[in-house]
């Protein structure tokens, strides 16, 4: 598929759909496929299963850029065990460490960033809404942020909500 093209992503995300079709332990994502196993052997069957099916369609993987029969992995910016998933530590650190935003363009950067994550924020709209004020008026992304002590409240409450937030768990299957 040529890069690029408005909708190559959607295209190959729907394709890589219908080749995986019927497999309901496994999670794709345009080229990132995770398989989710209850045991080795489980495991291996399953991927056996996946790799037929990519091998039909002329689909092949780099084994170099694969990772197989793990306890837990990262994917899609979470960090996935048997148990639970939860947010990458490292994207929860940048969060933490992130400073006050000076302009909108960093505000808009900071509430997508944290919003990557709100279902781990209880309230998030709520906790947020002094900051999503901000975003309100002229669209000059340099515009200047005028601070209150509520604002800034918020501003932190929304980084240490992350950093103490609840891990989710699998429902029982």
């Amino acid at each position: 598929m040529s890069f690029g093209l408005k909708n190559a992503p959607a295209t190959f995300q729907r394709f890589i759909h219908e080749v995986l079709r019927g497999l309901d332990f496994i999670f794709p994502y345009l080229d990132d496929i995770l398989i989710a196993s209850k045991s080795n052997q489980e495991h291996e069957i399953h991927l056996n299963l996946v790799l037929e099916r990519l091998n039909t369609f002329g689909l092949r993987i780099y084994i170099s850029k694969s990772v197989f029969a793990v306890e837990e992995i990262e994917f899609l910016g979470y960090l996935i065990t048997p148990q639970e998933y939860r947010p990458l530590p490292d994207k929860v650190q940048a969060i933490m460490n992130y400073k006050r935003p000076e302009n909108i363009q960093d505000l808009r950067t900071f509430l997508g960033i944290l919003n990557f994550y709100c279902r781990y924020l209880k309230i998030a709209s709520k906790n947020q809404a002094l900051l999503h004020e901000y975003l309100k008026g002229p669209k000059k992304d340099k515009r200047k942020i005028q601070w209150t002590d509520e604002a800034e409240k918020q501003f932190e409450k929304g980084k240490n909500d992350l950093a103490n937030a609840t891990l989710l768990s699998f429902p029982n299957s």
